[in-house]
């Protein structure tokens, strides 16, 4: 059964799958920003004053957006895993500048708002897999 397995999903497949899927988070979460219609834009308004305009949500949903073209059509494949992996770590900002969201009633018990962003830290694994990878076509 293993062999079977390791013969139908090789490793450079998976890191494809990975590069697929996180360009696709990457790409709607965007998307949802741009269109307004993102459910964090109040918790990422409070955390960064600067993308509480809507120029600045506009901003950084294009950004994410370019992120997630960047990922699915492997363009600047070493800059884009960059990009993604400092905005990531940004984003665990949330943490020291609005605590408040991320635990209830306090440290350690993380909110929803606390679990969404420390997910963040699976995605910045998966984005440093890519950056491993990225002078190989996948």
């Amino acid at each position: 059964m293993s062999m079977l397995f390791h013969s139908i999903i090789s490793r450079n497949s998976s890191v494809v799958f990975l590069r697929i899927s996180l360009g696709l988070v990457f790409l709607w979460f965007g998307l949802l920003k741009v269109t307004g219609l993102s459910p964090v834009g109040e918790l990422v308004g409070e955390s960064f004053p600067l993308l509480a305009t809507s120029a600045g949500a506009l901003t950084l949903g294009l950004g994410e957006t370019l992120i997630g073209l960047g990922l699915l059509l492997n363009i600047w494949p070493f800059l884009v895993n960059i990009i993604l992996v400092l905005h990531l770590i940004a984003t665990l900002g949330v943490f020291i500048f609005a605590p408040d969201r991320m635990f209830s009633p306090g440290f350690p018990v993380l909110t929803l708002e606390g679990e969404f962003v420390l997910k963040n830290i699976v995605l910045v694994a998966a984005g440093i897999v890519l950056l491993s990878h990225h002078g190989k076509k996948l």
